[in-house]
């Protein structure tokens, strides 16, 4: 006999028979002595899987204890323990299920002879053992009849619906009488509730094989970013290694530059010195010779002699001996703050974006380690070549949002015009004149298009859908942060180079330069990831709601910002930090309508509003001037915000705008509704003929019937192309 297949009656915690179980709401059961430290909790958790169960929920599990009962009898039977007769002393030879006894073989005789009407389940002891433990439950249990509890010997036949009750025929001319209560046969209903039951366990089974997929799929992600740890320490190890070796290069580089320096001057001084010990032996010999031949010459040895005597000391004479203090030197060693992440490097975080929309499937994370140029960033000098290499955007066709992380979706001819001839039937794409003409009103007129080449963009003044903002927004209430961007140029993807921000009389400014390019009173910090981090702790600091405030952020600063918080996975905290964004260009174009004013730089409404001069290098600066422009430019109104969901929007139909499928105003006017790339593109290939109509017809009034209809036709050339290539 096999008991090592009733696993299935052990604790999940003492993992010892089950006694008292518990079960809970996620199906598990428990010993209840092994849940007796959560008595005084409110809600149990299961120990197996986690899931809270309220104490007041927490069942027993009848079944569970009448198996293991059974299940101790089976125990006794296969150890082969000595078993009485339940009516005598004498040794047991078979079972009852019936009367849940044990007989022995006179006793079995009288059962059979009084009870055989009855059907009682019988079976021999040695039988008994021959069964598995699952035969066993399963005779056990099945071969007795359920009597029922309210009438003596009468058994359980029938189901009340009504009261969701196993009943006896009794019972139904008695209590549950029809026609108000409904019943059916008990089999029949069993067998019903238990086709349903095995239907469900089997769509839970596919559900398993779901989990277990991603499981599997998790815990190679776990194991392949472990590899990848280990490959990027080995990494990082061979960087220090070789950022040591370098210093130390260089340190033997300026030992001997050291040595060469006083190897030379020495050179010099020694040189000195024995052409002073020359002259002092020179002038001492001279010396010598004039006394002696003052004391002890004759007059014609004078004579003789005074001609070359004075011709020499007058040579002698002429002799200076100099300044000591010009061979004098002094060699300093001018210690350079070290760079340590400027020359090793530094980590970027990458999320690729899962194409399903699984929530089970955990997001994988790539660690992608950049290498920046180990040299000094010199003064004056472009510093494009020495940051680290850009990463060009370009959204992709098979997910929405605009991480750089998916580089892989657009095909290499993206920024080329599309030839709309590729759409040969003509009439699938014009706008029926009912549908062009339905409208509604939700595009903000909260930007307005400086694109001289598109004819003028039509200037709406409807309102911006509340839904991208938290309600009851008001701007006045909102704490309002200031801020400015200096970065490395115009390129595709400029690098952050310094970040300033006010709100109120709180300042805050960090800089990735070298030191000796930086500003008095600007907070050094050497990457990207902590100057933005840093950003971020000072939104954390401010009393929520904020909205942060700049000039020109909807095209150029707050995509750039976006871009490099997305690279480093901090975008998410930033739309929790901030509820919009306020340009203050679009305020100075709605606010200064009817003045005679054609330039709405912030040089330009420094100079007419403030008569001040903008401080262009100092960003500093340029946010107070900014702060105090916007006090003349007030009130801002909701219109004039955006939401960084309108700015993806915007930011993703970037290649419809380089293929020249969409304007850049009627882009805008997309963005303004939230309409991004990933919602056209689902739009046509949910019907190539239609969807693009039927998604955009309520723009009517923002774009106009005729820049409408284009706009439609364009952004179908252009999904059908992509299709084609």
């Amino acid at each position: 006999m096999a008991l090592n297949s009733d696993m299935f009656l052990q604790c999940g915690v003492c993992f010892c028979d089950i006694t008292s179980p518990k079960l809970l709401s996620c199906l598990h059961s428990f010993c209840q002595t092994c849940l007796k430290d959560q008595d005084e909790c409110h809600v149990v958790t299961c120990p197996t899987c986690h899931q809270p169960t309220k104490k007041a929920e927490v069942k027993d599990n009848k079944l569970l204890s009448d198996l293991q009962s059974k299940l101790d009898i089976l125990r006794q039977i296969a150890r082969g323990s000595y078993l009485s007769c339940s009516c005598s002393n004498a040794s047991a030879r078979s079972m009852c299920f019936e009367c849940e006894k044990f007989l022995c073989q006179k006793c079995f005789e009288g059962h059979q002879m009084f009870l055989a009407k009855e059907n009682h389940s019988m079976e021999s002891l040695e039988s008994l053992k021959e069964m598995s433990s699952q035969e066993f439950l399963a005779t056990a249990r099945k071969k007795r009849l359920p009597y029922c509890p309210d009438h003596d010997k009468q058994t359980i036949s029938i189901f009340c619906r009504t009261c969701s009750k196993s009943i006896c025929t009794t019972c139904t001319v008695l209590m549950h009488k029809p026609p108000d209560h409904e019943y059916r046969d008990i089999k029949q209903e069993a067998q019903e509730q238990k086709d349903n039951l095995a239907e469900m366990c089997t769509k839970l089974c596919k559900k398993e094989d779901a989990f277990e997929e991603i499981l599997k799929k998790l815990l190679n992600l776990k194991g392949d970013h472990q590899s990848r740890k280990r490959e990027l320490e080995e990494q990082i190890k061979v960087s220090v290694n070789e950022a040591v070796r370098k210093v130390e290069q260089k340190g033997e580089a300026l030992l001997k530059e050291l040595e060469g320096i006083h190897k030379g001057m020495d050179a010099k001084m020694s040189k000195k010195l024995l052409h002073m010990e020359d002259v002092q032996k020179r002038i001492e010999g001279s010396k010598d010779l004039l006394e002696n031949m003052i004391k002890y010459a004759t007059d014609e040895e004078v004579m003789e002699m005074q001609k070359f005597m004075k011709s020499s000391l007058q040579q002698l004479q002429r002799s200076r001996p100099g300044n000591a203090d010009a061979l004098d030197f002094t060699v300093e060693f001018k210690k350079t703050d070290l760079v340590p992440l400027n020359l090793l490097g530094s980590l970027v975080v990458h999320k690729d974006m899962a194409t399903g929309t699984n929530l089970e499937a955990s997001t994988p994370i790539k660690i992608k380690r950049e290498r920046q140029d180990d040299e000094d960033i010199k003064p004056g000098k472009s510093s494009a070549s020495e940051l680290p290499p850009k990463r060009h955007y370009t959204p992709s066709l098979e997910k929405p949002g605009f991480s750089p992380a998916s580089l892989n979706a657009l095909p290499p001819n993206v920024g080329q015009r599309i030839d709309l001839n590729i759409l040969t039937d003509d009439s699938l794409l014009d706008c029926d004149d009912d549908e062009c003409e339905e409208t509604q009103s939700g595009t903000s007129d909260i930007l307005n298009s400086d694109d001289e080449n598109d004819g003028g963009a039509s200037a709406s003044q409807s309102h911006l859908s509340s839904s991208f903002f938290k309600p009851n927004l008001n701007i006045e209430n909102c704490t309002l942060v200031f801020f400015d961007l200096k970065t490395t140029g115009q390129e595709l993807a400029p690098d952050i180079i310094q970040l300033s921000a006010i709100s109120q009389d709180t300042t805050f400014v960090v800089s990735i330069l070298s030191p000796q390019q930086i500003e008095g009173g600007v907070n050094v910090v050497q990457t990207r990831t902590e100057a933005l981090t840093a950003f971020l702790a000072f939104l954390h600091t401010l009393v929520q709601p904020t909205i942060l405030v700049g000039h020109n952020i909807w095209k150029m600063k707050c995509p750039i910002l976006c871009r490099h918080l997305d690279e480093l996975g901090l975008k998410d905290e930033l739309q929790e930090l901030v509820s919009g964004f306020l340009d203050t260009e679009s305020l100075a174009r709605d606010n200064l309508k009817g003045k005679d004013i054609k330039k709405f730089s912030q040089q330009d409404l420094s100079k007419m509003l403030l008569k001040k001069t903008y401080p262009a290098p100092n960003t500093l600066e340029a946010v107070k001037n900014l702060q105090e422009l916007y006090q003349t430019l007030r009130p801002a109104q909701e219109k004039h915000l955006f939401s960084l969901v309108q700015l993806e929007a915007h930011m993703s139909l970037q290649p419809l705008v380089l293929a020249m499928a969409v304007t850049k105003p009627s882009a805008q006017t997309l963005a303004q509704q939230g309409i991004s790339f990933e919602t056209l593109k689902q739009a046509y290939q949910k019907d190539p003929k239609k969807g693009l109509k039927h998604l955009l017809r309520h723009l009517g009034n923002e774009l106009g019937p005729n820049k409408l209809s284009t706009t439609i036709r364009h952004a179908q050339a252009f999904f059908l192309s992509k299709l084609v290539h």
